[in-house]
């Protein structure tokens, strides 16, 4: 078990740090501080160390609650070195004083994960750690002592060296609040919905204290004063005590609802997602419209998007993760997801649990080796949603109950059913033709199909798919679709090979003729296709 697992571990630091606090409260009180402002500082650091030791416990994987307790011992270990007797302590005190800002820079900009997610971050952060530290070296040197230092140390005369060394601090802090200020906005608005709710509480935190120690840092110079006000300095040090509660907050929040993991578990095991929709149905139900789904493809050895493009799963950003998951002891399927997720231990054991449950009866169902698809989508059916409008969704669930039958009247399989396109499967390519042929016998007869002008375009094609966990994969599927799209409203072609696939198995009232090259999308060289003419009598 590492260090950092060790529950133990986190309770000997907390009391280490709380040790720290008691010592450097009285040393504050001694060397002339106002009892309010030893109580809200020691309040401020205990509340960190606190508030760091329960996320510690909670996440012991995120180092963030780590990171929070390093604020509760950089408050009072700089506190307890400046007022010593010993003059390198005292320097040391100094140069450590901006410490627990460079940390808590860091913490914002690292929430939730505990590491920086890209380079332009974690050069900021280690800017602001040279700079401080050089600032509180070389004001050490010019000074020789600190003004602050207890009564057997003398204070020394503030000169024009010390007043230039103060000006710079306080442009470093306005530079450094102005920065992160823009940066955690930035992230807020561009995260996902479960990352919001996240990252919500700690960045109310966060603006709070960098606007207050703004106005501590900035103001005093401001109005002439040499130091800030016990008021503010109260203020601000009350202030960054929310962002420890803040991210706890955070920590507590994020819980996918139950009703949203019912859901999801409704769309995939009940068909509705299949591998064309996969990843659509879980982004929506899981709140992150970058999520990403990858199929395991054991000729590349490594997982594929629907497209069958690579997922490049060793070049993820610190703000997405992957969860991988298996089926029956091999590699099935990647999703690729807001990294705040992953701070819910158990949402993706859930999760992952019904997405194999219904990629499992996804692939188990659909035929392999040489097959035929069906693909149909609706004419003009932008133009049909204009004009119905909130009555397009009922004639939509009407059409693909119509197509699902015709489907299932030849032994076929639905693959895929999304907004007006409809994709079907069939072991034999005169089943696939009967099914075309059913379809738009009854659209046509259908009142309301008639009354809409609702007319279906339908292309079919033969070829040999990969087929993988969740569905097809490959140019097959693409070749059948843009075949489908050639077609005008009411027509059913074919592709070459679905026409060859045929062979003499072709009845004798039906006739497929050619009706010349046409160019597909995404194809380089135009391709016979055929048209499936049913007889007036037949139809």
């Amino acid at each position: 078990m590492p260090w950092w697992s060790n529950p133990r571990t986190a309770l000997f630091v907390w009391i280490l740090g709380a040790s720290t606090t008691l010592v450097a409260g009285p040393l504050m009180f001694r060397a002339g501080e106002s009892l309010p402002r030893v109580v809200v500082y020691n309040v401020s650091a205990l509340v960190f160390l606190t508030t760091g030791f329960i996320a510690w416990r909670r996440r012991p994987g995120n180092p963030t609650g780590r990171q929070i307790m390093a604020i509760g011992f950089l408050e009072t270990l700089p506190v307890i070195a400046i007022r010593s007797t010993v003059p390198w302590l005292v320097a040391i005190g100094h140069v450590m004083g901006g410490s627990g800002e460079v940390v808590l820079v860091y913490i914002l900009l690292a929430y939730p994960w505990g590491r920086l997610s890209n380079r332009f971050d974690q050069w900021a952060v280690s800017v602001l750690a040279i700079l401080f530290v050089l600032v509180g070296t070389v004001f050490v040197l010019s000074i020789g002592t600190c003004p602050y230092c207890p009564a057997g140390l003398g204070e020394a005369p503030r000169s024009q060296t010390t007043s230039v060394f103060q000006t710079v601090e306080t442009l470093l802090y306005a530079i450094t609040g102005a920065i992160v200020l823009v940066r955690i906005f930035r992230r807020y608005f561009v995260a996902s919905r479960p990352a919001r709710r996240v990252l919500a509480p700690v960045l109310f935190g966060g603006v709070v204290a960098i606007l207050v120690t703004a106005w501590r840092e900035v103001s005093p110079p401001l109005l002439g004063a040499h130091v800030p006000s016990p008021l503010a300095f109260s203020a601000a040090i009350a202030a960054e005590a929310l962002i420890p509660i803040g991210l706890l907050l955070g920590f507590l929040r994020l819980r996918l609802e139950r009703a949203s993991i019912g859901a999801l578990a409704a769309d995939l095991i009940l068909g509705a997602a299949v591998r064309e929709q996969l990843q659509g149905v879980l982004a929506k139900r899981l709140g992150d419209p970058k999520l990403q789904v990858g199929f395991w493809s054991q000729d590349g050895a490594t997982y594929v998007d629907r497209d069958g493009q690579v997922l490049e799963l060793d070049r993820l950003s610190a703000d997405r993760t992957v969860s991988m998951l298996d089926r029956e002891g091999r590699p099935s399927v990647a999703i690729v997801f807001d990294a705040a997720l992953a701070e819910d231990p158990g949402l993706f054991e859930q999760v992952g649990a019904v997405v194999r449950l219904a990629v499992g009866n996804i692939t188990e169902s659909l035929p392999s080796g040489r097959v035929t698809f069906l693909s149909t989508d609706i004419e003009k059916s932008t133009e049909l949603l204009g004009r119905l409008g909130t009555r397009y969704g009922p004639v939509l669930s009407e059409h693909r109950q119509l197509l699902r039958r015709a489907v299932g009247r030849q032994n076929g399989y639905v693959v895929d059913s999304r907004a007006d396109e409809f994709f079907a499967v069939f072991t034999e390519p005169m089943a696939a033709v009967f099914a075309a042929i059913d379809a738009q016998d009854h659209l046509a007869e259908e009142p309301w199909s008639h009354a809409l002008g609702l007319k279906v375009r339908m292309g079919i094609h033969t070829g040999s798919p990969a087929l993988l966990d969740g569905g097809y994969v490959g140019l097959d599927v693409h070749h059948a679709i843009r075949v489908g799209a050639v077609a005008r409203g009411g027509q059913v072609l074919l592709s070459h090979e679905a026409k060859e696939a045929l062979g003499n198995g072709i009845m004798d009232d039906l006739v497929i003729q050619p009706i010349g090259a046409q160019h597909l999308k995404g194809f380089p060289d135009p391709e016979p296709l055929y048209e499936l003419v049913v007889p007036k009598s037949r139809a």
